[in-house]
Parts: structure tokens; C-alpha cells; sequence
């Protein structure tokens, strides 16, 4: 034997347009206002739960993705450190040669800069 369902009695007010678009769907789908609501209400509260559980996952999935990237991306912080440190140790190191060796190292640099830069922009245009 199945037991009934106890239902709860729940009073809204609607406007007129409202009232009346429910009405209308209610004859087209041959069913009462009463049911057409029910299903309304049903649907919109089904898709509010599985918006917020999509909201928790990709909350949870970020997380995931945080902790197992951190130490890839603390990593490749400090080699991109070291590398600017060498980088800037290099170029001080070849300015000084340069100005001992008695030729104008900022104009050198300069040079070499433009050139390095136009070289750079020549090969990204060519992997386009």
C-alpha cells in the first residue's frame, strides 16, 4: 500500500500578466494553473541546486588545481629569479669590459638592444 504525499497549501500573489500567461500555458498543456505552478516552482528550484552545486565544485576544483600547481609555480618563480639575477650580472659584466676596452657601452648596448628586439619580432612573425 502506498501512503499519499501531504501536501502544503502555499498562497502567492501574482500580477495580471502573470495570472494570465499561466493560464494560457495551463489550456495549452491541458493541465491546471495549479500543476503548471508546481512544475514551475519545481524546475526553478532544481536548477537553483544545481547551479550551487556547480558553484561548489568548481570551487573545489580550483582548489585542487591551486595546491598541485603552487609548487610548480613557486618553482618557476625562482629559476625566472635566478635568471634575471645572471641575466643582469651578465650585462653589467659586459658594460664593464666594454667601457675598459674603451668603446661607448651604452651605445653598444643600445645598439645590440634594437637589434635583439627586431630579431625577436622577425622570428614571432614568422611562427604567425
Amino acid at each position: 500500500m502506498s501512503q499519499a504525499i501531504k501536501s502544503e497549501y502555499l498562497k502567492i500573489r501574482v500580477d495580471s500578466d502573470l495570472k494570465n500567461a499561466l493560464l494560457a500555458l495551463a489550456s495549452r498543456r491541458g493541465e491546471t494553473m495549479a500543476d503548471v505552478c508546481r512544475k514551475a516552482l519545481l524546475d526553478a528550484t532544481q536548477k537553483g541546486v544545481l547551479t550551487d552545486g556547480e558553484d561548489a565544485i568548481v570551487k573545489i576544483v580550483r582548489n585542487c588545481l591551486r595546491d598541485v600547481l603552487k609548487p610548480t609555480e613557486e618553482r618557476l618563480a625562482k629559476i625566472n629569479a635566478k635568471a634575471a639575477i645572471a641575466s643582469g650580472t651578465a650585462m653589467w659584466m659586459n658594460m664593464q669590459v666594454l667601457s675598459e676596452a674603451g668603446y661607448d657601452a651604452q651605445e653598444v648596448y643600445t645598439k645590440a638592444r634594437k637589434k635583439a628586439v627586431a630579431q625577436l619580432q622577425e622570428r614571432e612573425s614568422e611562427a604567425l
